[in-house]
């Protein structure tokens, strides 16, 4: 196998796509939830080297689904003017992984509740890439919904030990393992999960996809000022 070739072919087929980066610092806080969901919710190519996010033994979890290390471009890919890619490992030691996060037009950093290891981890990440791209978004995720807004509170208090973050945006998507899962296993979007669910569910989960639907409103925004 030629990686060389490979990643020449991967960083070749992004060339004027609007690309979003779903970054972690560790693994399990929610950016392959995040990632898949977004590709899910925009029908567009969702691009990883994780196949544990991607591929539950044959089945697809999305059909339009990219492995880095078996990469093939399709009409698919190049007639889409937006990709999402998210890759798990140490990303930062990766020269063509850098190139990605230069160009991707924008980073989504998820974080968790705790406030010492995880907010403190993801903001070191975020300092990490800010030198490389100044495009961040946060997003807490897996927090009940009773519980959210002090976990953004508490995150936006370490981040005001970081000047340069003052202008980045925080978003919150609190926890539906339900949706979640029935969405993977279906192949479908969140939100398409959500309207088949009888009304008293709709009602128990209308917090998750409030929290959705604005982190939607939000990379769609972008991806428009992008196009425009």
């Amino acid at each position: 196998m030629n990686f060389f070739k490979l990643n020449k072919l991967l960083l070749n087929s992004l060339e004027g796509k609007f690309i979003i980066f779903g970054a972690g610092y560790k693994g399990g806080i929610g950016k392959s939830v995040l990632s898949l969901g977004l590709a899910k919710e925009f029908n567009i190519p969702y691009i990883t080297n994780d196949q544990g996010s991607a591929i539950s033994g044959n089945v697809n979890f999305y059909d339009n689904t990219y492995l880095t290390y078996d990469f093939k471009s399709d009409d698919k890919l190049k007639e889409s003017k937006v990709v999402i890619i998210d890759l798990a490992g140490c990303f930062v030691l990766d020269k063509t992984i850098l190139q990605l996060i230069k160009r991707s037009n924008l980073i989504i950093l998820p974080t968790g509740e705790n406030p010492y290891l995880d907010h403190t981890g993801c903001l070191i990440t975020a300092s990490n890439l800010f030198e490389l791209n100044k495009n961040l978004l946060f997003v807490t995720t897996g927090v009940d919904e009773d519980r959210l807004k002090d976990t953004i509170f508490s995150f936006n208090r370490v981040k005001s030990k970081y000047p340069h973050f003052e202008r980045l945006k925080v978003f919150g998507l609190s926890k539906c393992n339900e949706i979640i899962h029935d969405s993977i296993a279906k192949k479908r979007s969140y939100i398409r999960t959500y309207l088949s669910l009888e009304d008293d569910k709709k009602t128990t989960y209308k917090p998750f996809i409030k929290d959705w639907s604005k982190i939607i409103k939000e990379v769609n925004d972008k991806i428009e000022t992008f196009q425009n």
